[in-house]
């Protein structure tokens, strides 16, 4: 039976609260930044699946984009190379269909956490979140599509009091938005006549 989709979260955490949602052998976790990510894209790229799903905790950057949104990467961008996410307007939409605050528009996978002045330098390149596998982890997919839920923006910057409980809101959220990846990807997981069923 051939993998159609594969659920990847980097964190250890992240895993946690999207198998909540989808089930304990649904997410694979692919380990946090860029050296990690690139250890399990060279693993996953001996996989057979369809369109890989990466989700978790970002960054935000964007205006307007607060703690606790939905971002949806219609485009991934990377130090070398940037990837389309075709399956971002029908994701997003799903997303908002459930009531989620959600922004659509690039993600920026970066090589260290983003700090200070640099969020308004990495804005002015349109992009509406960072993260720092989602680029890497893209050089095993055919198809990609990225969700991550805002922790950190320039007013509320991770080391500040209030973090730990954005995070735990952040995490709740995630959880919330598997349940609708979970229906979404019944519908959007790429089938052919062989294999009608669905396998995260």
């Amino acid at each position: 039976m051939r993998a159609r989709l594969l659920i990847c979260a980097p964190l250890g955490l992240e895993a946690q609260a999207l198998r909540a949602a989808l089930g304990r052998n649904s997410v694979r976790r692919t380990g946090f930044g860029p050296r990690r990510s690139a250890r399990s894209a060279t693993a996953l790229a001996a996989e057979d699946f369809g369109l890989l799903i990466v989700a978790g905790l970002g960054g935000g950057i964007g205006e307007g984009v607060r703690s606790g949104d939905v971002v949806v990467a219609d485009e991934v961008r990377g130090p070398d190379s940037s990837v389309r996410c075709r399956a971002a307007p029908a994701l997003a939409a799903e997303l908002r269909r459930a009531g989620f605050p959600v922004h659509s528009g690039p993600i920026l996978t970066t090589r260290h956490l983003v700090r200070g002045a640099q969020r308004a330098e990495l804005a002015r390149t349109g992009a509406l979140a960072v993260d720092m596998e989602s680029a890497v982890l893209a050089r095993a997919a055919r198809e990609i599509a990225v969700v991550r839920v805002v922790l950190d923006t320039a007013e509320k910057p991770l080391l500040r009091w209030g973090t730990p409980r954005r995070a735990l809101a952040a995490l709740a959220r995630l959880h919330a938005v598997g349940t609708c990846l979970s229906r979404w990807s019944r519908a959007a997981a790429p089938r052919d006549h062989h294999t009608p069923e669905e396998v995260f």
